[in-house]
This record gives structure tokens, sequence and C-alpha cells, in this order.
């Protein structure tokens, strides 16, 4: 697992989400490296020198080694989104994480619901991942990209929405979803792990996100009782891709030392 570091402060972890890498943190640099020392990753396999290992829990373990390794030097705090989110919650259930706080911007995985939740999360998630296993089962990776940001971003024609640099990263990372499709590993995510973290975790969801995040990222949050929950008024699943000033400065809002 590849990452960088820039700044100065205790040690802000970021850990991106599908389609992307540490590259699509290099906007929130310029509002974040003069509180924190950023150490933005690129989870395994999102980097094509990769060659093994693809999962919540591999990502997970990669995650917990360096945060250990970390906190021997200054205090650790967390940002996940989406699949990285995911990958932030597994590593906090799998492991005894050294962390300060952590903040969890629209979890995916549904271990920790039950129905009815469940049921309504799976008719969601048909419905955004249909048409991308459609076209990636015929071969069209292009079409299968476009899709699944569109369906993230809960708006037809989402993906060209985007600015030229952001949809490029999202096309050069479309080989990874060989890998994102066709996941083997079970991760630990259930309700009764998530209710025994330990960490100070505060979960957001954007008002206009869809089922599939709001269901998993609101479940999570009544599991763990001492969490918080924020719904951030016109947002979407997109937004820290989308908004790197706003998204850092709600990161910096919940990383200061009265929140």
């Amino acid at each position: 697992m590849k990452y960088k570091r820039e700044g100065n402060g205790d040690y802000l972890v970021l850990v991106h989400g599908a389609l992307t890498d540490s590259s699509m943190w290099n906007d929130h640099l310029a509002y974040l490296t003069a509180d924190f020392e950023v150490v933005s990753i690129t989870l395994r396999c999102f980097d094509e020198g990769d060659v093994e290992g693809f999962g919540l829990n591999t990502h997970a373990d990669d995650l917990a080694e360096l945060v250990n390794q970390l906190s021997k030097d200054k205090a650790v705090n967390i940002v996940g989104w989406s699949y990285g989110a995911d990958v932030v919650l597994n590593a906090l259930v799998k492991h005894d994480l050294s962390v300060a706080k952590v903040f969890l911007y629209e979890l995916g995985y549904p271990g920790c619901l039950q129905e009815p939740e469940l049921g309504a999360w799976q008719l969601d998630a048909n419905k955004m991942f249909g048409p991308v296993f459609e076209h990636y089962s015929q071969g069209n990776l292009v079409q299968a990209v476009e899709s699944l940001i569109d369906g993230s971003g809960n708006e037809q024609g989402y993906f060209h929405g985007q600015s030229e640099a952001v949809k490029a990263l999202q096309l050069a990372k479309k080989y990874t979803l060989s890998y994102q499709l066709n996941q083997k590993e079970q991760p630990l995510i259930n309700a009764e792990t998530v209710s025994t973290i330990n960490v100070p975790v505060v979960f957001g969801y954007g008002e206009n996100t869809r089922d599939l995040f709001k269901l998993v990222t609101v479940r999570a949050s009544e599991l763990l009782g001492s969490s918080q929950l924020k719904e951030l008024r016109g947002e979407s699943h997109m937004m820290p891709q989308e908004k790197p000033k706003e998204f850092s400065q709600y990161i910096k809002n919940i990383f200061s030392p009265e929140c």
C-alpha cells in the first residue's frame, strides 16, 4: 500500500473510494496541511503495480499496519469515503487501532443491516449496480464506469458533469472494476462487531444521497451509541471528490479540539 505525507500536526489518514487513488485528495491538501500531517494512501491494487490482494479484509489489514506504525509517533485521525469508509470500519472491528477520532462519509457495505432495511438496501443496490454489471459483463468498461459514477452521484449524466481531471482519473482506474465486482473476502462488519467499537466515530451522509449509502451509515451510527451522525444539507455521495474545499472544511470542523 503506497501513501504520501505532507503537512504539520497530528496525522490525518485519508482513505479513498472506488475508481480513484490518493491523488483524489490533492486538491484538499491546500486546506488541510496547515493543521494536519496528511497521509493520503492508495489502497492495494488501485495502483497498477500491485498484483495481488483485494478486498475489505486485505485493505483493512494494510491500513491497520500503517496506522499502528504511525501512532507510535503522534495522534492519528482517519477519514474514509465510500469503499474507503467500509475499509476503515472493517479495520476498526478487526484490529485494536490506536486512533484519536474517525470520520466515515457514506458507508456502503450492508453487513450491519437487518430487515426491513436490508431489503430496501438490496433494492437500491440492484437499481444502481444492475447497469454496471451489464456493461461490465459485455466488456464495456468505460460505460460501466459511467454507470457507477452516475449511480453514486444519484443523477443520470453525473459522470459527464464532472471536471475533465476527475473523469480521467476514474477512467484510468476502470481496470479495478474487475476486482471490485468480484470480491470474495468476507469482512467482519456486522451489528455485533460494530457495536463494540470504542473509538470516537463521526458518521456523515449527504441529504441527496441514495438509500444504499444512507441506510448503512445511519444504522452503523445507531449501533455505535457514542457516535455522532451528521447530515450534510444539499450534498450527495460524491461530495468529497466534487467539493474539496467544502469537504476539507468539514473535516477540520470535525477534528478541531472542541468537537
